[in-house]
């Protein structure tokens, strides 16, 4: 951060990347700033406010389907394909948001978006 923007910190405090000690130190006002992912949906919940990387200091997160050569067919193809279609930023924030605020299991969110979309 420093050879990036100038920027030194007092203090640094390591916690879980965006998990339940940087939320609640940013509740608390004991750190006042964190990492988290833009897509998780607490930012918005608790007026976090996201600051921008111009300067790309953090690289892009993005998701990317993995899948052993032997297992890929046209069929297996067509459905990664399609759900990689239907990610983004705002989706998979809303997906998420089910899971960390609305308390969802991860395979009913993840049904309920292959079935809204037609892949299953």
């Amino acid at each position: 951060m420093h050879e990036v923007y100038g920027i030194i910190f007092n203090d640094f405090q390591p916690l879980d990347v965006g998990g339940p000690q940087t939320i609640a130190a940013l509740l608390d006002d004991d750190v006042q700033i964190g990492l988290l992912f833009s897509t998780d949906p607490r930012i918005r919940q608790n007026g976090f406010v996201p600051l921008v990387d111009d300067r790309h200091f953090q690289n892009a997160e993005n998701i990317t389907p993995v899948i052993r050569s032997e297992k890929l067919n046209d069929e297996v193809r067509r459905l990664l394909d399609g759900v990689s279609a239907g990610l983004s930023t705002e989706s998979v924030t809303e997906l998420v948001g089910r899971v960390v605020i609305g308390g969802q299991d991860v395979a009913t969110v993840a049904r309920g978006f292959l079935n809204a979309n037609d892949m299953l």
